[in-house]
């Protein structure tokens, strides 16, 4: 059962069996035979009641409808209307009720007592108050008991001093009121519209036997307008005449305990043994009685009267203006009384200065104040963003003074220095309130232009398109060779093509240049008929020449006379230099051919050949 928080009712699903012997049941009372009917999200566990209205700290919900949808705030003027879950109801209400019923939820158990009374808290709450009040269309509940002594089922959920069965009709703003409370709407811990007091069930049985007692509740006449029973936790007990737990609002104190049981033997935490004490202390307390089914613990807890409360700290807001509620979050009192006289459940404050709150909580009060400050922010200004002509050196300055500085670089001086471009800002703090600004530093260089590699080749029916890279035209002037100042320019005939781009601000220019030959099929390709490797620096190797630089196939064979393969390349720079198996071949005629295929060439590979005279 993992539910935890403060301040606030928390609803959560709890097995059953746990919420029979871990919750509402005290130790020394044996129980069996746990079941439960009904729709699962119906039933649960609650708890931090006590920051109600229930006045309840914790223990089993049952309900009509979704337990969880118990929370406030009560936020309906009306009786709400939640998620009709239609489950059946039950023949236990046929008796009772004065229409069909729905969504009926049952939790019986079988328990055995020490003594022959047993007692347990309980609140009913509803949606059908007040509009439904004696409208023949009241949601019902019981706890039903059964075993030795009684006939048939017993009814124990009775108003006090009477045999009327709590209901709607028979607890309300009419009748029985000491035992009403309306949970007016705007409440924020409740949503149901009213709720009765904490009532006690009160058993007579004989001690030693098994019974059998069924909690139960339903809605009667149709799905909605759902109710709820709060059973207190470890409520379900032999009754003691210790009492319930107890708050004092005074620190002196002497408060008389009663073990009640008389003719058994007790023990108190006390170590004390007769049947009754005096404590003034705060604490808990506990009673241990003895009987003939063996022995049982009562316990009470003696506490102030209402805890501290807090309307936060002392607070400073800063700019022009401030609003601010203040309030005890989650948690209801009997009165109020503000600095100002006001007695709502909050305070809006749009001026500086000293404010408190007195509570009352059942005769109980407590007292807390706040101071509500407002200062200027501090002026921060690092100027517009900036733009250097060349190397950035530059200091930074906010113009105002504050206490503490926090640059984005982490430096926590008045004023920065920065020799680099970036984005700067600084948070500065005075007198608890902070502001910041911040600032973009651009450097402008030497346009870096990058036309591609300097020697390009194209084919007569392509177009290439060059490109500055720069298309801030407004801060930079473009010039090309051909006169054109965007950019970028598309071209299709050879030629030496420029640009230059120049920074209109900082008059910073950048070049460069890129020689284009346009050609047709594989170009222009000559091979020579004659070459000298003697090493002189002319005329040294032999191979094609072509005015173009790439092929998509390139293959440049030499053979001699018998058609023996010399030499082979398959790189246009390659070229033969008149050895073969590292010995200079004879004078003579040799033959060569050349397979090549360009991105201008037409249909499948070129193919050449032709004579090359070796001299020497």
């Amino acid at each position: 059962m993992a539910i935890s928080a403060k301040s606030q009712l928390i609803v959560g699903e709890v097995d059953p069996y746990i919420l029979v012997t871990n919750v509402l049941v005290s130790k020394g009372i044996e129980t069996k035979n746990i079941i439960y009917t009904g729709e699962k999200r119906s039933s649960g566990f609650f708890e931090n009641g006590e920051s109600t209205k229930l006045k309840m700290g914790s223990g089993v919900i049952l309900s009509s409808g979704i337990a969880v949808d118990v929370k406030g705030p009560n936020n309906d003027d009306g009786s709400k209307k939640f998620d009709e879950i239609s489950s059946p109801g039950n023949s236990l209400f046929e008796p009772y009720a004065t229409g069909p019923t729905f969504d009926a939820v049952v939790l019986q158990f079988d328990f055995k007592p020490q003594t022959d009374n047993i007692v347990f808290n309980y609140i009913f709450a509803s949606e059908e108050y007040p509009e439904f009040v004696d409208k023949d269309v009241n949601d019902i509940f019981g706890f039903f008991i059964s075993g030795p002594g009684i006939v048939g089922e017993k009814n124990v959920a009775l108003v006090p001093g009477t045999n009327l069965p709590v209901s709607i009709d028979n607890v309300n703003g009419l009748r029985n009121t000491a035992f009403y409370k309306i949970n007016p709407v705007g409440d924020k811990t409740l949503q149901p519209d009213g709720l009765t007091t904490i009532l006690t069930a009160d058993l007579k049985l004989q001690p030693c036997e098994f019974y059998r007692i069924k909690l139960a509740i339903a809605d009667v006449g149709d799905y909605v307008y759902d109710s709820y029973v709060f059973i207190e936790a470890g409520s379900f007990k032999h009754k003691t005449n210790i009492g319930r737990d107890t708050f004092i609002c005074v620190e002196n104190f002497d408060v008389e305990l009663d073990a009640g049981n008389a003719g058994n033997k007790v023990l108190w935490s006390t170590g004390e043994t007769t049947q009754k004490i005096k404590v003034n202390k705060w604490g808990e307390y506990w009673v241990e009685v003895f009987t003939d089914c063996g022995s049982f613990k009562d316990y009470k807890k003696i506490l102030p009267g209402v805890n501290q409360i807090s309307l936060g700290p002392d607070t400073i807001y800063c700019g022009k203006g401030l609003s601010r509620v203040l309030e005890v979050k989650n948690r209801s009192f009997n009165s109020y009384l503000w600095s100002d006289g006001s007695k709502g459940e909050s305070l809006t404050v749009t001026q500086p200065g000293w404010y408190w709150l007195e509570i009352d909580n059942g005769g109980c009060k407590r007292k807390d104040s706040v101071f509500i400050d407002l200062k200027p922010l501090p002026m921060v200004n690092l100027g517009k963003d900036t733009i250097v002509c060349g190397d950035v050196n530059l200091i930074l300055n906010p113009k105002d003074s504050g206490t503490t500085y926090l640059w984005n670089t982490g430096a926590t001086t008045s004023r920065l220095m920065v020799n680099a471009p970036g984005y700067y800002s600084v948070l500065m703090s005075k007198e608890g309130c902070s502001n910041k600004d911040s600032i973009l530093i651009q450097s402008r260089l030497t346009p870096n232009i990058d036309l591609g590699i300097p020697e390009r080749d194209i084919c007569s029916n392509d177009t290439l398109k060059l490109r500055t890279g720069i298309r801030d035209t407004s801060n930079y002037r473009t010039i090309w060779n051909t006169g054109e100042t965007s950019s970028a320019i598309s071209i299709n005939q050879s030629g030496k093509y420029s640009v230059t781009v120049t920074d209109k601000l900082c008059n910073y220019s950048g070049r460069d240049s890129v020689n284009v030959k346009v050609y047709n099929g594989e170009g222009d390709i000559w091979v020579p008929n004659a070459f000298t490797p003697d090493n002189n620096g002319i005329n040294d190797v032999f191979k094609p020449v072509t005015d173009i630089l790439s092929f998509n196939y390139y293959t440049f064979l030499v053979f001699n006379r018998w058609g023996e393969k010399l030499f082979e390349s398959n790189d246009p720079t390659g070229a033969w230099n008149g050895y073969f198996q590292n010995k200079l071949c004879e004078t003579g005629v040799y033959m060569w051919t050349l397979n090549v295929k360009t991105n201008c060439s037409k249909g499948d590979k070129n193919f050449q050949k032709g004579i090359v005279h070796l001299l020497r």
